[in-house]
């Protein structure tokens, strides 16, 4: 039976209160940007418009691969 040694077992330990560090201080912040939110004032809907013309013929390298798929 395999038994880690005294410090693989220190890296495990360090790895996973790393580990749950991390998940406690991502759920925190998720807390507080959502209570952040909901005491915010609420914002208009955004209204924007592509002002650029898409190019009628893109001659890109993988068009020249998948180009004939469609003919």
């Amino acid at each position: 039976m395999y038994m880690p040694s005294d410090s693989e077992a220190r890296e495990w330990r360090r790895c996973s209160l790393l580990g749950l560090a991390v998940l406690f201080l991502s759920v925190t912040g998720e807390v507080v940007v959502n209570a952040h939110e909901v005491h915010a004032a609420p914002r208009k809907a955004g209204n924007w418009s592509c002002m650029v013309d898409a190019p009628a013929r893109s001659w890109s390298v993988l068009n020249y691969f998948f180009a004939p798929l469609w003919r």
